[in-house]
């Protein structure tokens, strides 16, 4: 997967001040990039335009050479995976074996085999055998590994983290730094945390500030 941002804009309000002001960035599958940066320069905002969220005021996205702007947020999801700050925002379901359900049950996709498939998602996320419990029971660190076997069960190419490690312990930063180093796909991720991306495996360093992207 290729994600290749073109002088991105972007403002909030018309006449406020552009929070993005021709950011240009390419992507890539099988690269771990990190987005550094002050609070409020607009980083979880360059996200969520990526993912369809937002919509750019100027320049543009595509994916895989296809303009984004035809893409609907659901059509990116299911190749583009979002991790949330805080997991709390993106679990929903009373049960974890539902969060994972959910998306293939509306969409008529949740065969035997798909719950089959599911149920060794949890296991390869250490959840195993929590399949009953309410999600926001859970650690931030259960929480966190939760919503990111949500995102994989999609079998996504391409994953952004936002301040992946800002609620979990020791183990739970590990884990998400063994998985990242493991992804085989590409990596965007939002982070303050420097000993969590000296973990990370040759991370290419991206700085957002005064609305545009340098790399290092």
């Amino acid at each position: 997967m290729k994600i290749e941002v073109n002088n991105l804009s972007f403002s909030y309000k018309k006449k406020s001040a552009p929070v993005l002001d021709g950011a240009s960035v390419v992507l890539e599958e099988g690269n771990i990039y990190a987005l550094l940066g002050p609070n409020g320069s607009g980083k979880t905002t360059f996200a969520n335009l990526i993912l369809g969220l937002l919509k750019p005021s100027g320049g543009s996205i595509t994916i895989d050479g296809k303009d984004a702007g035809k893409i609907s947020a659901a059509q990116r999801a299911k190749s583009i995976g979002y991790l949330f700050q805080n997991p709390d925002m993106q679990l929903f379901a009373p049960t974890v074996m539902e969060e994972l359900t959910f998306p293939f049950e509306i969409e008529g996709a949740l065969t035997d085999e798909k719950k089959e498939e599911l149920k060794k998602t949890l296991k390869d996320f250490g959840l195993e055998g929590m399949e009953e419990r309410f999600p926001l029971t859970m650690s931030g660190g259960e929480k966190q590994r939760l919503a990111l076997a949500t995102v994989m069960s999609r079998s996504v190419k391409f994953l952004i983290l936002d301040e992946p490690t800002s609620a979990i312990d020791m183990g739970g930063r590990e884990f998400i730094s063994d998985f990242v180093n493991g992804f085989a796909g590409g990596a965007l991720i939002i982070t303050h945390d420097k000993e969590f991306l000296e973990s990370l495996k040759n991370p290419k360093i991206l700085t957002l500030k005064g609305g545009k992207i340098y790399e290092a």
